[in-house]
Protein backbone atom coordinates (compact mmCIF):
# COMPACT_ATOMS: atom_id res chain seq x y z
CA UNK A 1 0.00 0.00 0.00
CA UNK A 2 1.13 3.50 -0.76
CA UNK A 3 -0.42 6.28 1.29
CA UNK A 4 -0.63 9.76 -0.20
CA UNK A 5 -1.91 12.99 1.28
CA UNK A 6 -2.99 15.62 -1.21
CA UNK A 7 -3.41 19.26 -0.23
CA UNK A 8 -5.60 21.13 -2.73
CA UNK A 9 -4.63 24.83 -3.03
CA UNK A 10 -3.16 25.18 0.46
CA UNK A 11 -2.96 28.77 1.63
CA UNK A 12 -0.51 28.60 4.50
CA UNK A 13 3.11 27.43 4.12
CA UNK A 14 3.30 26.44 7.80
CA UNK A 15 0.35 24.06 7.32
CA UNK A 16 2.14 22.46 4.36
CA UNK A 17 5.30 21.96 6.40
CA UNK A 18 3.36 20.54 9.37
CA UNK A 19 1.39 18.14 7.15
CA UNK A 20 4.64 17.06 5.45
CA UNK A 21 6.03 16.08 8.86
CA UNK A 22 2.91 14.04 9.70
CA UNK A 23 2.92 12.27 6.35
CA UNK A 24 6.61 11.39 6.58
CA UNK A 25 6.05 9.82 10.01
CA UNK A 26 3.70 7.23 8.47
CA UNK A 27 5.87 6.66 5.40
CA UNK A 28 3.51 8.45 3.04
CA UNK A 29 3.94 10.98 0.27
CA UNK A 30 2.64 14.57 0.29
CA UNK A 31 1.38 16.06 -2.95
CA UNK A 32 0.42 19.73 -3.22
CA UNK A 33 -1.96 21.01 -5.88
CA UNK A 34 -0.48 24.45 -6.42
CA UNK A 35 -2.66 27.39 -5.42
CA UNK A 36 -3.02 30.15 -8.01
CA UNK A 37 -1.21 33.28 -6.86
CA UNK A 38 0.22 31.46 -3.84
CA UNK A 39 2.38 33.43 -1.42
CA UNK A 40 4.81 30.50 -1.13
CA UNK A 41 7.09 29.36 -3.93
CA UNK A 42 7.78 25.92 -5.34
CA UNK A 43 11.38 26.25 -4.15
CA UNK A 44 10.03 26.40 -0.58
CA UNK A 45 8.37 23.04 -1.32
CA UNK A 46 11.53 21.43 -2.72
CA UNK A 47 10.98 17.96 -1.17
CA UNK A 48 7.26 17.89 -1.89
CA UNK A 49 5.64 16.79 -5.16
CA UNK A 50 3.78 19.76 -6.66
CA UNK A 51 1.14 19.46 -9.40
CA UNK A 52 -0.99 22.08 -11.11
CA UNK A 53 -4.35 20.31 -11.38
CA UNK A 54 -6.21 17.72 -9.31
CA UNK A 55 -7.01 15.90 -12.55
CA UNK A 56 -3.34 14.86 -12.83
CA UNK A 57 -3.64 12.53 -9.83
CA UNK A 58 -5.28 9.50 -11.50
CA UNK A 59 -2.52 9.44 -14.12
CA UNK A 60 0.21 9.69 -11.49
CA UNK A 61 -1.24 7.46 -8.75
CA UNK A 62 -3.11 4.95 -10.89
CA UNK A 63 -6.82 4.55 -11.48
CA UNK A 64 -7.09 1.91 -8.76
CA UNK A 65 -6.26 4.44 -6.02
CA UNK A 66 -9.06 5.11 -3.54
CA UNK A 67 -9.48 8.82 -2.84
CA UNK A 68 -10.72 9.81 0.61
CA UNK A 69 -11.83 13.42 0.16
CA UNK A 70 -12.39 15.32 3.41
CA UNK A 71 -15.01 18.03 2.95
CA UNK A 72 -17.75 19.65 5.03
CA UNK A 73 -20.27 18.56 2.35
CA UNK A 74 -19.37 14.88 2.84
CA UNK A 75 -22.37 12.60 3.28
CA UNK A 76 -20.75 10.18 5.74
CA UNK A 77 -18.28 10.49 8.57
CA UNK A 78 -14.79 9.14 7.94
CA UNK A 79 -15.10 6.43 10.60
CA UNK A 80 -18.31 5.15 8.92
CA UNK A 81 -16.61 4.50 5.58
CA UNK A 82 -14.83 1.22 4.99
CA UNK A 83 -11.24 1.85 3.93
CA UNK A 84 -9.94 -0.81 1.50
CA UNK A 85 -7.40 -3.09 3.19
CA UNK A 86 -5.19 -3.20 0.09
CA UNK A 87 -4.26 -0.80 -2.68
CA UNK A 88 -3.26 2.82 -2.73
CA UNK A 89 -5.05 5.43 -0.65
CA UNK A 90 -4.98 9.19 -1.21
CA UNK A 91 -6.37 11.44 1.52
CA UNK A 92 -7.37 14.72 -0.11
CA UNK A 93 -7.90 17.93 1.89
CA UNK A 94 -9.04 21.27 0.55
CA UNK A 95 -7.88 24.83 0.82
CA UNK A 96 -8.14 26.31 4.29
CA UNK A 97 -10.48 29.05 3.07
CA UNK A 98 -12.64 27.40 0.38
CA UNK A 99 -12.14 23.64 0.49
CA UNK A 100 -12.42 21.64 -2.74
CA UNK A 101 -15.13 22.53 -5.27
CA UNK A 102 -17.38 19.59 -6.15
CA UNK A 103 -16.41 19.79 -9.83
CA UNK A 104 -12.77 19.26 -8.85
CA UNK A 105 -13.67 16.17 -6.82
CA UNK A 106 -15.39 14.86 -9.96
CA UNK A 107 -11.93 14.49 -11.53
CA UNK A 108 -11.08 11.70 -9.08
CA UNK A 109 -12.31 8.15 -9.78
CA UNK A 110 -13.26 6.05 -6.77
CA UNK A 111 -13.62 9.16 -4.58
CA UNK A 112 -15.34 8.86 -1.21
CA UNK A 113 -16.34 12.30 0.07
CA UNK A 114 -16.45 12.20 3.85
CA UNK A 115 -16.44 14.56 6.80
CA UNK A 116 -15.03 14.50 10.30
CA UNK A 117 -17.49 14.99 13.18
CA UNK A 118 -17.60 18.56 14.42
CA UNK A 119 -19.88 19.96 17.12
CA UNK A 120 -21.03 22.95 15.07
CA UNK A 121 -22.57 22.19 11.67
CA UNK A 122 -20.57 23.75 8.83
CA UNK A 123 -17.50 24.44 10.98
CA UNK A 124 -14.18 22.74 10.32
CA UNK A 125 -10.92 21.93 12.06
CA UNK A 126 -7.46 23.19 11.19
CA UNK A 127 -6.16 21.30 8.13
CA UNK A 128 -3.23 19.79 10.07
CA UNK A 129 -5.63 18.41 12.68
CA UNK A 130 -7.86 16.98 9.94
CA UNK A 131 -4.92 15.22 8.29
CA UNK A 132 -3.79 13.77 11.63
CA UNK A 133 -7.30 12.40 12.34
CA UNK A 134 -7.62 10.99 8.82
CA UNK A 135 -4.20 9.32 8.93
CA UNK A 136 -5.10 7.75 12.26
CA UNK A 137 -8.41 6.38 10.94
CA UNK A 138 -6.88 5.01 7.73
CA UNK A 139 -4.04 3.34 9.64
CA UNK A 140 -6.48 1.99 12.26
CA UNK A 141 -8.74 0.41 9.67
CA UNK A 142 -5.84 -0.96 7.66
CA UNK A 143 -4.33 -2.68 10.71
CA UNK A 144 -7.56 -4.06 12.22
CA UNK A 145 -8.54 -7.64 11.43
Amino acid sequence: MTLHVVMYHPKNLKNIIDVAKLVSEVGGELIVVERPRATYTTTQLRNIKVIRDLGELPKQLGRDTTYIVLETYGTQYLHEVEIPKTGNIAIVVGAEDYGIPREEVGKLPRAKVVKIPCRVQGMSYNVVTVVAMALYEVMRQRKSD
